[in-house]
């Protein structure tokens, strides 16, 4: 009985014999195959029929991971009515990137969070609670530059409300569109913040002609969409912010039960020093407590410590809250999904078998490429250069959002390849594969620790590190540019009709010439016509005026030249000068 996915060399010592054996029979077959090498359901039988051994397929794990599964949905559809209570609505503040987000949450929290951002612009997703007279809200700060497309649409899909945040001097711009767009998908309803009252350009009717542009009509012209004129500011409008979103909360009737298992959606997650693997955790439904085991994706974990945006440490955490949480596996996936369990041991468990279920179905859509294709493809990736990065990151969402962009980047001509992307500093074993890969090693929002940076230096690896990622797409972009050979451009600058021709002991041949059209200089190339026909090209070894030596000769003038290892100028014969420049290639 064997359980897949399994390597040939597991097979075969289960099956207690050699694997140059299998490996030996397979290639007699046409199948070539490696010690390391997973096999898939059909290939096993097949192996077992070679060697005369009954081999049956285990699919108990799949069957307890499938029964499994399915009683852990079902417990979270039961949730017991009764128990239900009200809850903080989860707001998400999307826009356009300087249209002003952040600041209105610090007019929210009366804080200095949009300072504290690199370049101003926000490039995590901010999870904060805020206490207002209204009632609690728990605010989500998304970025709004379009590399973080990905993070935004992660922030609709887990919020109750979407402010969509315009800048009254300037309308709505593409990011307002893809935030408007994500929130209609994710059936969101949605109020309109005009921000920056304060500025002279400040224009609502143009926000609102927009939005009807939109089919978004306002209440101020009949529709159903709230807007609200404010200022960050100034703090006009942001009370009124405050009671449009409570009004909108008590529409919707927002509850959760308290007293089942913990469930939610991971905002963010990273490496930290000293704290191992954390992710940020937005409280769905349930509480968590403190000590509870977690299962993710394919991570699990134990709940070691939990703090809210502020620093605090906590014990439990209730529905609509978000903490920070230690004590993890591994780095979760930002956007996947989380719910406590009965135990460590059975977190562990389930992850274990959801990450071997995932690999035994890529297994089965692995399709084998015929040799032709293969060589095709292979050719067409060979005609373009190859950039190689490794990418580190503080936190996954950011590194989503940079794998994203840097295969977005337009070429024809460059191919970026990505060998590695993880969160955490820059290592020594990051710079060692780098230079084993002849990579580039791109760093967002973290560091280098010392001894990789002197290592880095020692072996002559590139380390790029920014803080607002469309800077590092940027000098990526030069990176990519810098492999492009330059091209080499000819232009004719002048021609001399050879007049006649003389011997010289020394030198050889010299064409008597005069200049008949532009300039002809010692540096040019130059090209024999004789008619129409090409028949020699090169070097000009040196050009003559009566006797001197001469750098340039102009047009009318007459002058003596002597081509460089040719032995066949005549009379008649036209050389024509060319400039040769090198062009830069663009991407």
């Amino acid at each position: 009985s064997v359980r897949p996915p399994i390597t040939l060399k597991e097979l075969a010592s289960q099956m207690k014999i050699k694997a140059s054996e299998i490996i030996e029979k397979l290639f007699k077959q046409g199948f070539s195959v490696t010690l390391n090498e997973m096999l898939d359901d059909t290939s096993i039988i097949l192996v077992g029929d070679e060697f005369g051994c009954q081999i049956t397929i285990d699919r108990s794990q799949e069957e307890r991971l499938r029964v499994t599964e399915k009683s852990i949905k079902e417990e979270i559809a039961s949730t017991d009515n009764g128990m239900l209570v009200s809850r903080a609505p989860v707001v998400a503040f999307m826009g356009h990137v300087d249209h002003g987000k952040t600041s209105l949450i610090d007019a929210i929290r009366k804080s200095k969070l949009a300072a504290a951002e690199a370049g101003a612009i926000t490039q995590h997703i901010g999870a904060f609670r805020c206490h207002t007279k209204h009632g609690d809200i728990t605010i989500l700060d998304t970025p709004g530059h379009e590399a973080f497309s990905a993070i935004r649409s992660r922030g609709a899909d887990v919020t109750d409300i979407i402010v969509i945040v315009i800048a009254g001097d300037e309308g709505i711009m593409p990011q307002t569109d893809e935030a408007i767009r994500q929130a209609q998908e994710a059936h969101v309803p949605i109020i309109v913040a005009i921000n920056k009252a304060d500025k002279p350009g400040f224009n609502p009717d143009l926000v609102l002609r927009q939005l009807a542009d939109r089919s978004i009509l306002a209440e101020a012209w009949g529709g159903d969409v709230i807007t609200v004129s404010c200022s960050a500011t100034t703090n006009q409008g942001i009370e009124e912010l405050l009671e449009m979103l409570a009004l909108q909360s008590e529409i919707l009737q927002l509850v959760a039960d308290p007293t089942t298992r913990a469930r939610g959606t991971v905002l963010e997650s990273e490496i930290q020093k000293g704290l191992g693997n954390t992710a940020t955790l937005l409280i769905q439904n349930g509480t968590l407590r403190r000590g509870d085991a977690i299962l993710f994706e394919h991570e699990y974990g134990r709940v070691k410590t939990m703090r809210d945006e502020r620093g605090r440490h906590l014990t439990k955490a209730l529905p609509s809250m978000a903490v920070e949480v230690t004590g993890l596996s591994e780095v979760p996936s930002a956007g996947c999904e989380f719910i406590v369990v009965g135990s460590e041991k059975e977190a562990r468990k389930l992850a274990e078998e959801r990450l071997a279920g995932v690999k035994r179905e890529n297994l089965r859509k692995t399709t084998t490429t015929d040799l032709q294709s293969f060589f095709l493809q292979h050719a067409e990736k060979k005609e373009k250069k190859l950039l190689s990065v490794i990418v580190k990151a503080d936190v996954k969402g950011s590194l989503e959002a940079i794998e994203t962009m840097l295969l977005k980047i337009p070429s024809d001509k460059v191919r970026i390849n990505i060998i590695s992307s993880s969160v955490g500093v820059i290592s020594e074993s990051d710079v060692e594969w780098a230079k084993a890969s002849n990579a580039l090693i791109l760093g967002f929002h973290t560091r280098t620790e010392p001894a990789a940076e002197d290592y880095a230096k020692k072996q002559g690896v590139k380390v790029l590190i920014h803080e607002v990622i469309y800077h590092l797409i940027d000098e990526v972009k030069e990176e990519m540019t810098k492999l492009l050979d330059k091209v080499r451009q000819e232009n004719e600058v002048g021609s001399a009709q050879v007049k006649m021709v003389f011997r010289s002991s020394s030198h050889g041949l010299i064409a008597g010439c005069q200049v008949i059209d532009g300039i002809i200089k010692r540096s040019n190339i130059a090209k024999v016509f004789r008619g129409n026909t090409k028949v020699w090209e090169g070097d000009i070894n040196s050009l003559k005026r009566h006797q001197d030596d001469v750098r340039e000769v102009s047009k009318g003038l007459e002058c003596g030249i002597l081509l460089s290892n040719f032995k066949d100028i005549q009379a008649g014969d036209v050389i024509k000068a060319f400039e040769v420049t090198y062009i830069t290639q663009t991407l």
